[in-house]
């Protein structure tokens, strides 16, 4: 058995920003199936975050008094079907939909549901998906493999993050809100003068609360003013926060949730650990792992528990494969990690490589039986 496991792709509508290119990362995406097509024994295993079906649906209510609010053209907007979604998605992302398509009937091929297309894994997604012309990949959950005597568990890793565990966590609203609110609203602004404004960078921001003090760059001052109060006017609207709350937000206190927020990836890295020592359960309810395997977060982490021969453990996240930026000018990081996992008669592998160039191996690791 060969495991060829990618996370969080973001494949998205052309008619939003997107942060996937299919003339680039799908071209990859492409190369990287005929890689697993090739393999008799090969699996590609999509790790959540493969679609974004979050950033195609807009927030429930507030867009309109949002708009006027800002002076901005922007109405509120009715939710179209799933497999309306889905098949915009495809026709966005061509070559990256063939691939999977064409590995599909070739290979085995499971998409385990994220947070941003965690519609798949309810009622009428497997139809949805079906419609969208990948009847053959598999729905989990999660994906758990035996590979010789270790278990390789594969998670999505959201159920650890509180804002977006749950549809109702805020995470979502605040998805919704960045792709059919802020953005419009940038890009309906007037140029400003020794100041380059990119809309499309919003989306890239990692985490998405880093927006405030971007945008607090970007913005005159009695601007930004009136941005923050519309936006927390949306976000109340929408249940992603309390009222009582946006009476006393202010960007102050909203960057010190930031903090807490960048620091996910080492929260998760921390979780993960813990996990692989049995200090705590994965969501789920698996196998206790020997290889752990998240996304999520949009951060590369690769950590070994160190044990006796034959007993050292894993913890891998994949980062992204879309665009991701930290700041407001600052250079896009376009890295596009890939996980491999085989197994012989008596040893596992692990192999973490960067396909944007030249398949560069970045980290390795082998355990024996």
């Amino acid at each position: 058995m060969a495991l060829h496991v990618v996370s969080d792709l973001h494949l998205g509508e052309s008619a939003l920003v997107s942060m996937f290119r299919d003339d680039d990362q799908g071209r990859r995406l492409s190369e990287l199936c005929e890689q697993v097509a090739r393999d008799p024994e090969g699996e590609l295993i999509l790790l959540g975050d493969i679609v974004d079906l979050t950033a195609a649906c807009p927030p429930h209510k507030g867009l309109t008094q949002f708009g006027v609010a800002l002076d901005v053209p922007i109405e509120d907007k009715p939710p179209r079907p799933l497999p309306a979604i889905l098949r915009s998605i495809r026709e966005s992302n061509p070559i990256a939909f063939e691939a999977l398509e064409k590995l599909s009937g070739r290979a085995k091929v499971t998409l385990v549901c994220g947070n941003h297309d965690r519609h798949l894994g309810e009622p009428g997604g497997r139809e949805a998906l079906d419609a969208a012309g990948l009847p053959k990949v598999a729905l989990e959950p999660m994906a758990v493999r035996r590979m010789l005597d270790k278990w390789v568990v594969l998670q999505h890793g959201h159920l650890w993050d509180p804002a977006n565990a749950r549809a109702a966590g805020g995470g979502e609203v605040l998805t919704g809100v960045l792709h059919h609110a802020i953005v419009p609203f940038l890009r309906h602004l007037a140029p400003r003068f020794n100041v380059h404004i990119d809309p499309d960078r919003i989306v890239a921001l990692r985490p998405e609360e880093r927006v405030i003090p971007v945008l607090q760059r970007w913005l005159k001052p009695g601007i930004f003013d009136r941005f923050i109060d519309a936006l927390l006017d949306l976000l109340v609207a929408n249940g992603a926060l309390a009222r009582p709350l946006a009476w006393v937000t202010t960007p102050s206190l909203l960057r010190w949730r930031l903090k807490d927020d960048d620091d996910l990836w080492e929260r998760a890295g921390a979780s993960a650990l813990a996990a692989l020592e049995g200090a705590r359960s994965l969501p789920g309810k698996p196998p206790p792992p020997d290889v752990l395997v998240l996304g999520h977060t949009h951060v590369i982490d690769w950590a070994v528990q160190e044990g006796r021969p034959g007993a050292q453990r894993l913890y891998v996240n994949l980062g992204t494969w879309s665009h991701r930026a930290t700041d407001a000018a600052g250079p896009m990081d376009a890295m596009l990690p890939l996980l491999r996992i085989e197994a012989d008669a008596r040893q596992l592998r692990a192999e973490l490589v960067e396909c944007s160039g030249r398949w560069q191996t970045l980290q390795r690791f082998e355990v024996d039986r």
